[in-house]
């Protein structure tokens, strides 16, 4: 999670810290160590990235607060064997495009050689 999605350890922290149950930003805080902007910048961060849900709940005497919630760790391994597939993909990609240049580049300089030796085609 911390490569391929680019999250810091207290990032990877707090999801998995939300996997035992929904909390608030003050809960996330104080659970982590940290203060409030903090856990609360994590928690939008993970949730613009589709690891947490905001969910509001409503007070009684009016008003509300959220409480975030981890998304299933199966929709998130899945979202991140996507990212493995992508990045082999391009990798092999960019493997057979250079593979294929490299080949060229052999072909060219070797009927070049062969030419300077008078094995190739005359003028």
């Amino acid at each position: 999670m911390r490569c391929l999605l680019g999250l810091s350890r207290d990032e990877v922290k707090v999801y998995f810290m939300l996997l035992r149950g929904p909390m608030t930003v003050e809960e996330i805080a104080g659970l982590l160590g940290k203060s409030k902007p903090t856990a609360y910048r994590i928690a939008v961060k993970l949730t613009n990235m589709g690891l947490l849900i905001r969910k509001p709940c409503i007070i009684e005497r009016g008003g509300y607060y959220y409480k975030y919630e981890a998304v299933e760790p199966e929709r998130v391994k899945r979202g991140i064997l996507d990212i493995l597939n992508v990045i082999c993909k391009r990798v092999l990609e960019a493997l057979n495009q250079d593979f294929m240049e490299v080949m060229k580049r052999l072909q060219s300089s070797g009927a070049k050689e062969k030419e300077r030796a008078g094995e190739g085609p005359s003028n």
